[in-house]
């Protein structure tokens, strides 16, 4: 009798540790419980000290030392009232106490505040001025606070030029004031000069497109902060202590943001946990609550996590209504189109136009608070949500004209907006409207394709499932266009897929490259040059964090610096394409034409393409002797994922259906109908099939269909295997840059295999090969739910690590059953258990062992970005390090790894992988994943789609090598 043992899923596991990341220092439901604000009489209080009226004169009474006690007076007066209104996060009468000191003292300091609230309400030249005016009257040490501040205002509002000289100033009065820095009040403003220009810095950094640098810029800048905390203590008056207060939240607030611009997103999540605790230890101003609470949502929204987001938002709302904001306060504008934002990332379209409602009672008939909270963008798509097409329209097409403007027409961000407004076109029902409609959606592919784009593809926040609409509309107009040819829209439906997995394809490439000297100096030149890009059309799309738009002079210089910069990345990119065609198809591949699938297919072979969307089902089939076929099925996407996820229930032996006990024919012969029917002609009597499929159909073996109705389960069921053999790739990119590769001849040596990791470092050395091993029991692991809250099962999240992750002891039997048959050495081919690490992998890549592999297994658990903390690539689980605590992905083979080895191999085999996770991400890894492969130098992939039985996948893996053996062409 067979023992059955079971590889358990890794999904309830991996979402789990997602759980346990660095936010676990601080949950976010838990931002203001213990964050230090006044109390209701604290309140009251700070309110009577803003009432109270400005002290009489003391007749120039004169103190012990000579200093005049009514000037001693007011300054102490004001200060209270300065810090009285900061505490309260009250700005109207904070500004009101700035201008009555400024009529009674002569302080410079003054100008200076009065020109930053200015500043912030977007009184551009009237506060530059006043900070001008206030660095001239200033002492040596706040002059250079304030000339570090400049810094900012002219990275917003002139250039960086012109910023990186005031920079230059600044550092160097800085520099001239530290000497005489004595006093604790004068070491204190030298210190906040020093954050504040570090903090200036990182956001010329950022435009520059220098990521590394601002970053480094704005983590100085905070340590800067918590300098100065130091001083705190000896600082004289409530005012400077709460300016200290403030300074260092702004730095730790502007740290996250230069993370999150940088596209750091792990290491914005360490500042973001940084400024979370900071906010409970210290009385912060009530204002910073809700910047703590937007700085939360919006790298949330970055993440893609939208119920979390709108709640941080909601949150940061509700706190500036408390202090007195109205509706119509910049901030809370902000804050209600982020809200919506997440709404349409959850598809709750009412919601949505729910607070659009409320943002429009309370603008009322006054034109400027109706400008103010047109959000266009938002608004349009949230029209397009609840059907509201023809309201969506003019909104979508000034979005496209302002961003084309900025950015220039072929712009990926412009092309989403023209993308959009042909989305608008197309549902809007008009004829005319439908026929420019086409024209928009096509262009906007083209653009989106264009390999200039690829680069800047982003696939934060809700920009996916633009981009998903804008190829879901381009694909139904074609299709029911006339005189349009649908068939050659393929090569966008294999673009769209590969957008998901092309971030980290291109990031992980580019890394590789430092293997090649040559390379490495083109590729670093021509990310220079995109960066550069990337920071200028930030800031020339109102996203770099400036207060508004730059204004026109300066926009047209940042245009002209961006149209050279693009001339230098064409010339670079041109010399790579010609000396390193490979790395140039990774990194920016060419969208594959009819032509191109054709003459690359055997007589035997077809190809067929399967996209879903939300409403329907697009399917191409090409062949090398048929004309190629093209059909649209009404299938909505939630109803194929249905139907996948009750046909895969009865085949996962590690779930909860009835394996073994029936089989749904019903359902598999109607997949097959709406599936691969209706282009039946063009594929009938192909012996071999090559299945593209996207989405949840990712997740379904296409042999289990059945080709009639109403058939059982055993062998004479009319299985489509029975029919032709099938291999289903990735993408159809990576299938012909494996068929248009290099075919060098078969390597010399059989086999080498990586097996039974030991995921703890703490477990003993495994047996020795051949010794039988019983499988561990799963784990049950604590699940996320919608809300961001945890499932209460057995365990704790927080408590969960490396060294939970289920092993798979069963993997070294079929390893060394594979070894066997194929006439490898099991003790010089096999590393497993401790010795099945990262860097055996790397070891035997640098020896160049692994190009002498005809046959490559890794038996392991494939992970996607997200599973661990800090990973955003996916990888395979290796052997623990020791050092999981302070490198949780120390023990990762990453696609970063996966790029730089040089393979010849016929088969790679990802055994036990079980990368089909229910939530989507599984298409994800295994296309990357098998592009790395591919790109390495493996011409097949082989991979376990779900949880399996160790003896079954034993059993095929070795038939598989035993046929293969036998039949080696």
């Amino acid at each position: 009798m067979t023992v059955q043992r079971w590889r358990a899923p890794l999904v309830l596991l991996m979402l789990a540790l997602c759980l346990a990341s660095a936010r676990a220092q601080m949950d976010d439901d838990d931002i203001g419980t213990t964050f230090k604000k006044p109390t209701a009489a604290e309140a009251a209080a700070l309110r009577e000290i803003l009432d109270l009226p400005v002290p009489r004169a003391l007749h120039q009474a004169r103190g012990p030392f000579g200093r005049d006690l009514n000037q001693e007076a007011l300054v102490a007066h004001f200060q209270r009232q300065e810090s009285a209104a900061r505490t309260l996060g009250d700005v109207p009468r904070l500004e009101a106490v700035i201008r009555e000191a400024m009529r009674h003292l002569p302080y410079a300091e003054y100008p200076g505040k009065l020109g930053g609230l200015m500043l912030g309400q977007g009184r551009i030249a009237e506060g530059i001025a006043l900070r001008r005016q206030a660095a001239l009257a200033a002492n040596p040490f706040l002059r250079a606070n304030i000339m570090a501040g400049l810094v900012c205002n002219l990275h917003e509002h002139d250039s960086s030029d012109a910023a990186r000289a005031q920079a230059v100033e600044a550092q160097a009065q800085i520099e001239r004031a530290s000497p005489a820095a004595t006093h604790a009040v004068q070491q204190n403003h030298l210190i906040r000069a020093a954050g504040l220009l570090a903090n200036c810095l990182s956001q010329v950094e950022l435009r520059a497109g220098r990521f590394v640098q601002a970053v480094a810029a704005a983590e100085s800048s905070a340590q800067h902060g918590r300098a100065a905390l130091a001083t705190m203590q000896n600082l004289p008056s409530p005012a400077q202590r709460l300016n200290t207060l403030r300074d260092a939240g702004i730095f730790l607030h502007n740290w996250v943001w230069a993370c999150m611009a940088a596209g750091r997103l792990n290491d914005a999540e360490q500042a973001l946990a940084d400024y979370q605790r900071f906010a409970t230890e210290v009385r912060l101003p009530a204002d910073f609550q809700a910047r703590l609470y937007a700085r939360t949502g919006s790298l949330r929204l970055h993440q893609r996590e939208f119920a979390l987001a709108e709640r941080m938002h909601r949150r940061a709302d509700s706190t500036m209504a408390s202090l007195g904001a109205g509706a119509l306060h910049p901030w809370r504008v902000a804050y209600a189109r982020d809200v919506i934002e997440a709404l349409i990332g959850q598809k709750r379209w009412p919601q949505a136009l729910a607070e659009l409602n409320r943002l429009d009672a309370a603008a009322g008939s006054d034109p400027d608070a109706r400008r103010r909270v047109a959000l266009p963008l938002m608004r349009g798509l949230t029209y397009l949500g609840n059907g509201r097409s023809a309201e969506a329209v003019p909104l979508l097409r000034a979005v496209a004209r302002t961003r084309a403007e900025r950015l220039g027409a072929a712009h990926f961000q412009a092309a989403e907006a023209s993308g959009l407004h042909g989305v608008a076109l197309w549902r809007s029902g008009d004829a005319a409207g439908k026929a420019n409609a086409v024209l928009l959606l096509k262009d906007a592919v083209r653009s989106y394709m264009a390999p200039a784009n690829a680069d800047y593809i982003e696939n934060i926040g809700i920009r996916r499932d633009l981009r998903a609409m804008v190829f879901a509309a381009y694909l139904e107009a074609v299709a029911a266009t006339p005189g349009e040819d649908a068939v050659s829209a393929i090569g966008a439906a294999d673009w769209v897929r590969g957008g998901v997995v092309q971030e980290a394809l291109g990031d992980a490439a580019v890394r590789a490259a430092a293997g090649t000297p040559e390379l490495a100096e083109a590729v670093r030149q021509d990310q220079d040059a995109k960066n550069e890009i990337l920071g200028l059309r930030r800031d020339l799309s109102g996203e770099g964090g400036a207060a508004s738009a730059p204004q026109p002079g300066m926009a047209s210089r940042m245009r002209a610096r961006i149209a050279t910069l693009e001339t230098d990345r064409t010339r670079l990119q041109a010399g790579i394409k010609s000396r390193f065609p490979e790395y140039e198809q990774l990194v920016r591949p060419t969208p594959p034409t009819v032509r191109d699938i054709a003459t690359s297919l055997r007589p035997e072979q077809a190809l067929l393409m399967l996209l879903p969307t939300a409403d329907a089902l697009y399917a191409w089939a090409v062949t090398s002797d048929r004309p190629a076929a093209f059909a649209r099925v009404a299938l909505p996407e939630a109803e194929l994922d249905t139907m996948v996820a009750t046909l895969r229930r009865q085949l996962d032996r590690g779930g909860a259906g009835p394996v073994g006990r029936s089989f749904d024919s019903a359902s598999a012969s109607r997949l097959h109908d709406l599936l691969l029917a209706p282009l039946r002609g063009a594929w009938q009597g192909k012996t071999q099939l090559v299945v593209v499929a996207g989405g949840t159909l990712g997740q379904l073996p296409f042999a289990v269909l059945h080709t009639r109705a109403g058939a059982g389960f055993d062998a004479s069921a009319p299985w489509l295997i029975k029919e032709a053999a099938i291999a289903q790739v990735p993408s159809v990119s990576a299938w012909l840059a494996i068929r248009a590769g290099s075919r060098l001849g078969s390597s010399t040596q059989p086999f080498a295999g990586w097996g039974d990791p030991a995921f703890s470092s703490l477990v003993a050395a495994g047996p020795a090969p051949g010794t039988a091993v019983r499988a561990a029991m799963p784990i049950r692991a604590p699940v996320s739910d919608e809300a961001g809250g945890t499932d209460k099962g057995t365990g704790s999240a927080a408590g969960l690590n490396y060294g939970d992750i289920p092993p798979l002891p069963d993997t070294r039997e079929e390893l060394l059953a594979i070894a066997g048959l194929l006439g490898a050495d099991p003790r010089a081919d096999l590393k497993l258990g401790r010795d099945a690490t990262r860097a055996s992998v790397l070891a035997a890549n640098r020896s160049g062992e692994l190009a002498r592999k005809r046959v490559l297994a890794f038996a392991t658990h494939g992970l996607v970005a997200g599973d661990l903390p800090q990973l955003r690539q996916p990888a395979l689980a290796m052997a623990a390090t020791g050092n999981e605590e302070r490198d949780p992905l120390a023990p990762l083979l990453t696609l970063d790894d996966v790029l730089t080895l040089k393979l010849n191999a016929d088969w790679v085999v990802l055994s036990a992988c079980n990368t089909a996770a229910a939530d989507g991400r599984a298409e994800e890894a295994l296309s990357g994943l098998a592009r790395g492969f591919f790109y390495a130098g493996s011409r097949s992939l082989l991979v376990t789609h779900w949880s399996v039985e160790s003896e079954s996948a034993r059993l095929l893996t070795t038939g598989t090598f035993q046929h293969q053996t036998a039949h080696p062409t």
